[in-house]
C-alpha cells in the first residue's frame, strides 16, 4: 500500500486526513511539526508527503526546501489556507509538486494523490526497471535480460502497475479498481488467472518476483 506522511499541526484536520487515507488503503504516518517531519524523512521512505505550509517552528516551505536540498524526490502536496498567487508560487518554487487550498474535499485530495503516485515512478527514458525486468512504456514491451517476453494487454497493465510501486502490497480489490477502472465485468478470479499467466512467463526466466502476501494481496519484489 502507498505510504503517506502527513505534516499537519491542526489535530482535528490531521485526524480526518488520517482516517480518510487509511480508508483509501494508504499507510499513514503523522508529524505535527517540521522538526518531527524531518525525523520521519530521515528514517523512512514515503510515496507522497502532504505538507501544511504553516507549521509551528520550521515552516512547510523550509521543510520542503531542506528535503529537496538533500536530494529528496518524494512528491509533495502542499496544503495552504492562503489563496494569494504569490504564496502558491512560493510553495511550488520551494519544491512542492502540487498544492491544495483549505478547505478542500476529500475526493479531490485523493485524486491529487493518485496523480502524484502516477508521476513518482522511477522512469529513465520511458523505461521502468525492477531487477531483471525492463518495461518499455512507449512500446509496451517487456524485456528480461534483453529478451522480449510477449504479454497480453491486461498482463502488461498489471505488471506496469506493480513495477511502478515495487515492494508495495496491493489487495485484489486495489488491482481491480486501478487496472480495470472502467471494466465492470472484471473479477478476482480473472485477476488471479492473469497473475498466474504472468508468473508462468516470468518463471521461464527464473524470476519469481510476484509474491502473494496471504490474506492481503500481491507485491512485486525488487
Amino acid at each position: 500500500m502507498p505510504k503517506i506522511l502527513i505534516v499537519e499541526d491542526d489535530i482535528k484536520l490531521a485526524s480526518r486526513l488520517t482516517d480518510w487515507l487509511k480508508h483509501e488503503r494508504h499507510t499513514v504516518e503523522l508529524a505535527k511539526d517540521g522538526q518531527e517531519a524531518a525525523g520521519y524523512l530521515a528514517m523512512d521512505k514515503f510515496d507522497v508527503i502532504i505538507l501544511d505550509i504553516v507549521l509551528p517552528g520550521v515552516s512547510g516551505i523550509d521543510v520542503c526546501r531542506q528535503f529537496r536540498s538533500r536530494g529528496g524526490t518524494t512528491p509533495i502536496l502542499m496544503l495552504t489556507g492562503k489563496t494569494e498567487i504569490q504564496d502558491k508560487t512560493l510553495g511550488l518554487d520551494s519544491g512542492a509538486d502540487d498544492y491544495l487550498t483549505k478547505p478542500f474535499d476529500a475526493q479531490e485530495l485523493s485524486a491529487r494523490i493518485r496523480a502524484l503516485l502516477r508521476r513518482s515512478t522511477h522512469l529513465t527514458e520511458n523505461v521502468l526497471v525492477v531487477g531483471r525486468l525492463s518495461l518499455d512504456i512507449a512500446s509496451h514491451r517487456l524485456l528480461v535480460d534483453n529478451k522480449e517476453v510477449p504479454l497480453l494487454p491486461k498482463e502488461y497493465s498489471i505488471l506496469e502497475f506493480l513495477m511502478r510501486r515495487p515492494n508495495h502490497v496491493f489487495s485484489p480489490d486495489d488491482l481491480l479498481r486501478r487496472v480495470w477502472e472502467s471494466d465492470s465485468e472484471a473479477t478476482i478470479t480473472s485477476l488471479r488467472q492473469y497473475i498466474y499467466q504472468l508468473r508462468k512467463k516470468l518463471s521461464a526466466f527464473g524470476i519469481e518476483s510476484i509474491a502473494t502476501v496471504h490474506g492481503v494481496g500481491y507485491r512485486l519484489e525488487a
